[in-house]
């Protein structure tokens, strides 16, 4: 058996192309123009430079952000909005998700059997719980190895676990996170996603505990300070800096909350805020109610590439977040040198040690940010040394987006070529009735 599995990865290796059938509802670059760090589309581009043809389904209708990656994608929809936006009001919100979850299994799974049916698919790769179910029996089915990825838990699931309840209001996460794939990609964002997949009882072995790689490239040489805000129109003598996207559990009303106490001993600051969401028009609305409109700047979405400019032109980078501040603007704001302050959750002081590489405050101490931010604004050299150990640790520590997609991709080829997925009999059994539909069908056309 271990002879055929050897030769059957070398034939494969030496062939042009393998086939991945990917499955998603997540509402992210570059299938629609939401602006962030694109982690799917640095995903795609790996899988697809190392000869991989991609099949992906979605559960929304796609506007692609950028056509000429998507042009190499086959890609296939379903939607349903009229059931997504009841999920998010409060009295009716759980039963309408519940419904969608349930329709989306089936067409999820209707469109990946019509895939497996046409192509041989070599691995099933799934980006978000709700479409884990679905997955896991195509997998079984069909044989066919199962990588489920997860960009963190999504949710403060960890904290939820305290409530006896906690397995119903979570439901959907705890159904996927215990189906059994073969390999589980959980994101070290600061969610304490492999302690929750622990005590799912998700096996060690399985589970993969990376955290998402960095584009060091566009951060190698960032213009000076004074250059870039030069650039962006930005005439203040400080600059705090938040990239999110506005959302309520990103709590950027933390930040804005602080600027009248900041403004008062130090006037010459300006808050920057980079991104868009659901949450703008509350927080605009809190700027205004706070008085301080002539100190808040809303910048909105931005590309990708064009965010080191803004951290380039910050003095203090702030991440509050109520779940996880360990995501990629924390990471790129350390990459590119800033003083940061970070609020201390979840596995943020895996990163950020406290008067080390930035300034770690607790949730009692949210009151006195205010004070915390001024006495970092009137000490220059405290901000450049915990700027440059950052800037230091970060280029030392993480992985580029090609470093850690290649450590994925070795470990998906193992996978492929070593699992031997149960109910392989059933796969022949399909396959074999599918093919006899199927020309039947033909020969009566």
């Amino acid at each position: 058996m271990r002879t055929e599995i050897v030769n059957n990865q070398e034939r494969w290796r030496g062939c042009s192309s393998k086939t991945v059938l990917m499955l998603s509802t997540l509402v992210i670059q570059p299938l629609v123009p939401v602006y962030g760090t694109p982690v799917i589309s640095y995903t795609l581009r790996a899988y697809l430079k190392a000869g991989w043809t991609i099949y992906f389904v979605v559960g929304f209708k796609p506007n692609p952000v950028d056509e000429e990656l998507v042009k190499q994608v086959h890609v296939s929809w379903f939607a349903i909005p009229l059931l997504r936006t009841l999920g998010r009001l409060r009295k009716i919100g759980f039963f309408a998700r519940a419904i969608w979850w349930a329709i989306a299994q089936v067409l999820f799974f209707v469109k990946g059997l019509r895939i497996i049916r046409k192509h041989k698919v070599d691995l099933i790769y799934t980006w978000d719980v709700d479409v884990a179910p679905a997955a896991w029996i195509l997998s079984k089915l069909f044989g066919i190895p199962w990588v489920a990825r997860y960009l963190g838990t999504g949710s403060a699931l960890y904290a939820q676990m305290q409530n006896r309840l906690w397995k119903i209001r979570s439901w959907q996460q705890v159904i996927a996170y215990k189906l059994p794939a073969d390999m589980v990609v959980m994101t070290d964002d600061g969610t304490l996603g492999d302690i929750v997949l622990k005590k799912l009882g998700v096996r060690e072995e399985k589970v993969r505990f990376w955290m998402n790689g960095v584009n060091k490239q566009i951060f190698a040489e960032l213009p000076p300070k004074e250059v870039a805000r030069k650039r962006l129109g930005i005439r203040s003598g400080y600059v705090l800096l938040v990239v999110s996207r506005l959302e309520h559990g990103k709590r950027v009303d933390r930040s804005i909350s602080a600027i009248p106490g900041v403004i008062s001993k130090v006037p010459v600051t300006t808050l920057v805020i980079v991104g868009d969401g659901p949450e703008r028009r509350a927080l605009e609305k809190r700027v205004r109610k706070l008085n301080v409109t002539e100190h808040v700047r809303f910048i909105g979405a931005v590309r990708h590439e064009e965010v080191p400019l803004y951290y380039a032109a910050a003095d203090v980078f702030l991440s509050l977040c109520d779940i996880s501040n360990v995501g990629n603007p924390l990471l790129e704001a350390m990459l590119a040198g800033n003083c940061c302050v970070v609020l201390d959750v979840g596995g943020t002081s895996k990163v950020v040690k406290h008067g080390v590489t930035g300034i770690l405050i607790t949730k009692e101490q949210l009151k006195s940010l205010d004070q915390v931010l001024v006495s970092l604004l009137k000490n220059q050299s405290l901000r450049e040394k915990l700027g440059k150990n950052a800037r230091e640790w970060a280029w030392q520590h993480l992985k580029s987006w090609d470093e850690r997609l290649e450590q994925e991709l070795r470990e998906v080829e193992t996978l492929v070529f070593t699992e031997v997925p149960p109910w392989g009999w059933v796969k022949r059994r399909w396959l074999k009735c599918f093919s006899f539909a199927h020309a039947r069908r033909h020969i009566d056309e």
